[in-house]
């Protein structure tokens, strides 16, 4: 099941990332929340599952202008991909760890490292790029309001 991404909560995930690119431990328990708002290690899994599942769609060209036979054909090269296959473990195991971890902000930090760690595999970005990435990635999230 992929949770739904409000906003604020594209906002408040990639602020934690760019919390953990700069080891900012104050940022993260700012991010952190109260009881009304979804657990950041879970917040982050699901980001990271949207991001991932992102950067897969795109490497395998898929596109939501393609025919229906083109995009079954991607979706199965897609699926029997190694690399690919990865990835889908990844996200399922980050989110495993996000229902064990409630509100421990060690255990968030390390999932925003997983999911950053990913983004480098396939992007080759440094911290600096990633950086830029995620005001990128905020930038659009802010123009979709």
């Amino acid at each position: 099941m992929d949770d739904e991404l409000t906003n604020d909560d594209h906002l408040r995930a990639l602020a934690a990332l760019e919390a953990v690119v700069q080891n900012n431990d104050g940022a993260l328990a700012v991010l952190a929340g109260d009881a009304h708002e979804r657990p950041l290690a879970a917040l982050l899994a699901a980001y990271g599952k949207h991001t991932l599942d992102r950067v897969l769609l795109a490497a395998f060209g898929i596109e939501a202008t393609m025919t229906r036979d083109e995009t079954s054909q991607r979706v199965t090269e897609l699926n029997g991909d190694p690399m690919a296959r990865i990835v889908f473990l990844l996200t399922d195991s980050l989110h495993h760890q996000a229902a064990l971890a409630g509100d421990d902000l060690t255990t968030a930090k390390r999932i925003g490292g997983s999911i950053l760690l990913a983004i480098h595999a396939f992007t080759d970005a440094d911290d600096q790029d990633a950086l830029t990435l995620l005001r990128a990635l905020r930038n659009e999230a802010l123009q979709s309001d």
